[in-house]
C-alpha cells in the first residue's frame, strides 16, 4: 500500500513540530544544534511534497477540456 504524499507531509510536519519543541530545552548545545539540523532536514522533503500538488494542479487546469469530445 502506497501512502498519500500529503499524509507523509503531515507526518513530517508533526515530527518537525516535535523537534522544534525539543530544540532549546536541551542543555547540551551540541545536541541542540544537531536537533535543529535534523528539524531542517525533515522540513526540506516536507516542503517539496507540499509544493508538488500545487504544480500538478496548475498543470491540470491548463488543459481543462483535454480528452473530451464535443
Amino acid at each position: 500500500m502506497m501512502l498519500d504524499p500529503l499524509f507523509v507531509a503531515a507526518v513530517l510536519e508533526r515530527f518537525e513540530a516535535t523537534l522544534d519543541e525539543v530544540v532549546g530545552r536541551v542543555e547540551d548545545q551540541k545536541l541542540n544544534a544537531r536537533l535543529d539540523a535534523l528539524r531542517s532536514q525533515v522540513a526540506a522533503p516536507r516542503i517539496c511534497i507540499e509544493e508538488q500538488p500545487i504544480r500538478a494542479e496548475g498543470d491540470r487546469t491548463a488543459l481543462p477540456d483535454a480528452g473530451t469530445t464535443r
